[in-house]
């Protein structure tokens, strides 16, 4: 683990130091997880084991006098020379795709992932694509709340799962929050992040977008040694995992991702341990065991303070996902089709639009057992788009004013909230999407809705080329507007 510039081998060296002052908060720590370690072509996507956070933040907030406020959070990939040296490590290198943190109490999220190892639905919820929003956390607490609801604050401040969808953008993608809004956590004791990285070195092929050249790996392309059986709803012999479903609105436009029989890549061919190069024509191995295994860390880097008085806890928002018109995700990914030849390139767009609920709330499959009701009240606070590659623009739409809440979009000199590299260094890739700045409010400027309040993406991508598994999301924090359990 990296702590103040420092390497250390052993598996906690935080418990003879102090907590680092922050510009950001009141103090920082930093991590660097487990190796991830892929050969050429190879994805790692999965949870890493639970680790144990510094001792001396386990220290501070152990008797619960104080609950831990984070504001804020970096990440970095890096490789790491046997001096302890770090060199970062470039999106043609290795690919984030995305990564998702949890992070909080020891015992509840034992028992949370405790329900998770016999309920493979709930399991998806905490690691794959409806973990981006929280939603599994979200069904949780709910449970907990009911279960002792005399300590409903409590189970509220136990853990909280954060970071989401965010991936090539990772180095340009601010998570900071403004007061009062925090991720409140009454005992921090662990965290675990969720990672997926494609191992891009060396790639032959590459595609190109305007005049630069990118991996087609980072499209998760479906490769001929993906056994699908479109009949039985399966992909090498399991059922595609999330599983396939767009809305109703989003699968009558015909888009290839929303049907097992026209999928040709993204998320479900993109799997752990799945290789997406064509193994039998690049490898002399079926596991491709010839090849040399490179290996990255995910270094992160936690802002936080003791909370303050009216600090109000954060919470994931149930939209925004072009793909869905009901809380929460549905397939996350589609296809942009390449358009019709002879097309001019100013309308060689592809546009796609949804509406959902903005927060969370009773009567839906993805909240059960939520406490809130439609017509709550939630402070919007937090915003941040997501796209892939060859995205022009996303727009966030209050749909009964029309007011256009957030939005990014692309500019030749990348001032528009989109940054496109231009370069060969880590964070300034040539032709890679590097960038997506967020939007942010503090407690005098943040929007109040309803928690039903309505809620229109408008993303729009450069259809000059064909591209699989691309998103467009929202990927936002929302605060009960008067819950006096979640004020410190």
């Amino acid at each position: 683990i990296l702590f103040n510039g420092v390497w250390f081998p052993s598996s906690d060296p935080h418990v003879a130091l102090q907590p680092l002052r922050s510009c950001y908060g009141a103090y920082e720590f930093h991590s660097v997880v487990n190796p991830v370690q892929l050969r050429y072509g190879e994805v790692h996507n999965k949870m890493q084991p639970l680790a144990k956070l510094p001792a001396h933040v386990v220290d501070r907030y152990a008797d619960s006098k104080k609950i831990m406020a984070v504001t804020g959070f970096d990440l970095d990939m890096v490789r790491i020379g046997a001096n302890g040296s770090e060199s970062p490590v470039a999106l043609n290198d290795h690919y984030l795709h995305h990564y998702i943190l949890m992070f909080g109490e020891a015992d509840g999220i034992h028992k949370m992932l405790d329900v998770a190892s016999s309920d493979a639905s709930f399991a998806r919820m905490l690691t794959g694509c409806h973990a981006m929003i929280g939603a599994g956390v979200h069904s949780f607490l709910d449970r907990l709340r009911l279960e002792v609801p005399q300590q409903r604050n409590q189970q509220s401040n136990r853990f909280h799962i954060f970071g989401s969808a965010a991936g090539a953008e990772y180095r340009d993608n601010p998570q900071r929050f403004d007061a009062p809004f925090r991720w409140l956590i009454r005992q921090p004791q662990v965290w675990a992040p969720t990672l997926h990285i494609i191992n891009t070195k060396s790639s032959a092929e590459a595609g190109v977008e305007g005049t630069a050249a990118w991996s087609p790996l980072i499209e998760c392309p479906c490769t001929p040694q993906r056994k699908i059986n479109v009949s039985a709803g399966t992909i090498d012999g399991r059922a595609a995992d999330p599983p396939i479903h767009c809305s109703p609105e989003f699968a009558a436009t015909g888009n290839p991702s929303c049907h097992l029989a026209t999928y040709q890549g993204g998320w479900r061919c993109c799997e752990d341990k799945m290789f997406l190069i064509d193994t039998a024509k690049e490898c002399a191995n079926p596991d491709c065991s010839e090849k040399p295994v490179d290996e990255v860390h995910m270094k992160f880097t936690f802002f936080y303070e003791d909370a303050q008085p009216g600090a109000r806890q954060m919470e994931g928002a149930a939209c925004c996902d072009v793909t869905s018109v009901t809380q929460g995700d549905e397939n996350i990914e589609y296809d942009v089709p390449v358009c019709l030849q002879g097309t001019a390139p100013e309308e060689c767009r592809h546009i796609a639009e949804s509406v959902q609920p903005l927060a969370f709330f009773d009567g839906h499959p993805k909240s059960p057992l939520s406490s809130y009701r439609d017509s709550d009240l939630v402070d919007l606070v937090f915003a941040a788009p997501h796209l892939h590659l060859a995205g022009i623009s996303i727009e966030l739409i209050d749909h009964l004013t029309n007011k256009t809440i957030c939005e990014v979009h692309r500019t030749a000199n990348n001032s528009g909230g989109i940054a496109y590299g231009h370069g060969a260094t880590p964070g300034n890739e040539d032709g890679y999407l590097v960038g997506l700045t967020p939007c942010h409010w503090g407690g005098a400027e943040a929007p109040r809705f309803r928690r039903d309040h309505p809620m229109r993406t408008r993303a729009v991508y450069n259809a000059s080329l064909g591209h699989t598994g691309v998103m467009s999301l929202w990927l936002m924090q929302v605060s009960a507007a008067a819950d006096p359990d979640f004020l410190v």
